[in-house]
């Protein structure tokens, strides 16, 4: 296989749907005002890259301020690939999403 070329094994119909759903429920979560404002992950203008520089920003403050820093980096590349699924629907039915 070419280098560069990525294989899904998701219909495009699937992808569509999905799309539909989570731009509904993100639509549905800034109408009820759910999102934190720290939360970066499915929010218009916010990344991983907004997340970065505010932490940058709030460490640089703390040293400037003379505190010391102790930093403990996490990988949760794979922490939402087992979310159990009955949980995940109690608790967006608590958030009114059914």
């Amino acid at each position: 296989m070419p280098t560069g070329v990525d294989v899904s094994l998701t219909s495009v119909v699937c992808k569509l749907l999905e799309s539909v759903v989570k731009e509904q429920m993100v639509k549905f979560f800034n109408e009820e005002d759910t999102f934190s404002n720290k939360q970066h992950g499915f929010v218009k203008g916010r990344s991983c890259l907004t997340n970065l520089l505010e932490v940058f920003e709030h460490l640089a403050r703390c040293l400037d301020e003379g505190y010391g820093i102790d930093v403990i980096y996490l990988d949760n590349r794979k922490a939402f690939d087992t979310v159990p699924h009955q949980r995940l629907l109690t608790k967006l039915k608590h958030m009114g999403v059914d």
